[in-house]
């Protein structure tokens, strides 16, 4: 209804757990829970869920926690939300996690709170009420939650329920942020990158897309590098750290940074010039389908740099991207019709091929058409213009 429902609600649920300084004696830690101790009710259920004394009973743990949520313990009340909210140790029952939720959250629980905002606006076990999960993911904000902190800003972002304010969205995106929420830094980043509602800050966007991408967020180790590369809004052009971010997202098969990155080794900037790494990238992208990088392996197959020199391979590249419609591919396709390169001399083929790239601004066949079509005999024009037709609607369809 209000753009919700992809919030990870297992995913943001939280479980309060405390640290452990010594090993527990789980025998004597019981005998003193089945004497009312609240606090050892609590442990002894904590240690059951997560089993870091060895034992993981999600019963017991849903037993002891029972007890201590009837002595109003609101950690207890938390976890014990937590575990109705996801069928564990008891029949799933969201409504039976609002009830706990609240009971924490209005003891100040901020987790709790951050929970109970999430039900509101996801409609989970009660109606659905966008201004009760502002209040709460308010309250919580307030009390240093990242995930309230983190879904305030974005509704205050989005302006849900009329409650648009980009600054106030901003500054609670970047609390969120500063204490490691992912998607938090993320959002941040991009306010401050795009000037979304407050002022543009190029490096302010750097600062929170590195640690994003430092966490492996892909997009943001994208931006960085585009960032480098072309020396962004006061961040200074540094093509050695743009190399660093796109052989990062290049690895994981992203194919216009495998192909910046193969043009990056084959001008040999920002890394050490290497055909054949040049070579192998541009292959990794053009096996994607990418026509830029297609009509540059094709480039390097024609000259005979980090590969083997080879016409056949040359044209058969050059003619995948020039029929996705890259005029340099055109040109260079319609020099190999000219020279009989790989394939039988044909001047209509390349007059028609000269007549498309010039048509997208290349230079070099604007310039070589009237030679080209000098050489045709007056039948043979019509045929020329009949063939450039035919490939332009291959790549304007």
């Amino acid at each position: 209804m209000y753009g919700l429902r992809t919030i990870g609600l297992m995913s943001l649920l939280l479980v309060l757990a405390l640290p452990v300084q010594a090993r527990v004696d789980m025998y004597e830690l019981r005998a003193q829970a089945e004497t009312g101790d609240v606090k050892a009710q609590f442990e002894l259920g904590r240690h059951y869920e997560t089993g870091d004394e060895g034992y993981v009973d999600d019963y017991e743990a849903a037993h002891w926690y029972t007890l201590a949520v009837a002595q109003g313990l609101r950690e207890a009340q938390l976890n014990l939300g937590k575990m109705y909210a996801e069928g564990r140790g008891v029949v799933q029952d969201m409504a039976e996690a609002v009830r706990l939720y609240r009971l924490a959250a209005e003891q100040g629980q901020a987790a709790a709170q951050s929970n109970l905002a999430i039900l509101y606006a996801t409609g989970e076990g009660v109606e659905q009420s966008m201004p009760e999960a502002v209040k709460w993911f308010t309250r919580a904000a307030e009390s240093g939650d990242p995930v309230a902190e983190y879904n305030l800003g974005r509704f205050l972002r989005q302006g849900v329920e009329g409650n648009k304010d980009p600054v106030q969205a901003l500054v609670w995106l970047q609390k969120a942020a500063a204490q490691g929420h992912q998607e938090a830094r993320i959002a941040a980043a991009d306010m401050l990158f795009a000037g979304e509602g407050v002022p543009k800050d190029i490096p302010a966007a750097v600062k929170w897309y590195r640690e994003a991408a430092q966490e492996g967020d892909t997009r943001s180790q994208q931006q960085l590098a585009d960032i480098y590369y072309e020396g962004m809004g006061g961040v200074g052009k540094d093509l050695a750290e743009a190399a660093r971010w796109y052989r990062k997202v290049a690895d994981k098969g992203d194919a216009d940074a495998q192909y910046i990155l193969g043009t990056l080794y084959a001008e040999g900037q920002g890394v050490a010039k290497s055909d054949s790494e040049a070579a192998q990238w541009y292959r990794k992208a053009a096996d994607q389908g990418h026509i830029e990088a297609q009509a540059s392996l094709g480039l390097m197959y024609r000259q005979g740099r980090g590969v083997k020199q080879s016409d056949k391979d040359a044209f058969t590249w050059f003619d995948k991207a020039a029929r996705q419609g890259e005029a340099t591919a055109q040109f260079n396709l319609a020099d190999h019709y000219l020279r009989g390169l790989a394939v039988l001399p044909d001047t209509v083929k390349c007059y028609a091929w000269l007549r498309l790239a010039a048509e997208q601004g290349n230079s070099e066949a604007t310039a070589a058409l009237p030679q080209i079509k000098a050489m045709l005999k007056p039948q043979q024009l019509p045929m020329a213009e009949a063939e450039a037709a035919k490939y332009r609607k291959l790549y304007k369809k």
